[in-house]
């Protein structure tokens, strides 16, 4: 995994060639009324990481169909199991990656799976 290249050290490389969701699930300046209509409980499904743009703004950039978002400057990364909290100057953002299952390859490699008798 490349290093972060921007000038907070947010790494959103770790986004990169997947796609995710993105949802706000905190307000910290607007109280709830964001003047474009991004208030909590907002979210993006599917959507791809423009890196490039991510990275020379510190902001979170994200291509859906043919529209994008960002987010403000991300002062902040905090990575959790399946997800990661991203905390803007305005907003905190949770971004979760959005595996998709190869049949036979997730059952064969899941740490969960319970199998009967001995392999």
């Amino acid at each position: 995994m490349r290093k972060a290249t921007n000038k907070n050290n947010i790494n959103f490389d770790k986004y990169q060639h997947l796609p995710i969701k993105v949802e706000k699930v905190e307000d910290t300046q607007f109280g709830g009324e964001h003047p474009n209509g991004y208030n909590p409980g907002f979210k993006i499904d599917g959507c791809a990481v423009n890196l490039y743009l991510s990275n020379h703004h510190c902001c979170l950039f994200v291509d859906y169909g043919d529209r994008w978002f960002h987010t403000s400057e991300v002062q902040k990364q905090e990575e959790f199991e399946g997800y990661d909290l991203l905390h803007t100057l305005n907003s905190v953002y949770k971004v979760t990656p959005i595996f998709i299952a190869i049949p036979g390859v997730q059952e064969k490699y899941s740490l969960t799976l319970e199998k009967d008798g001995g392999e």
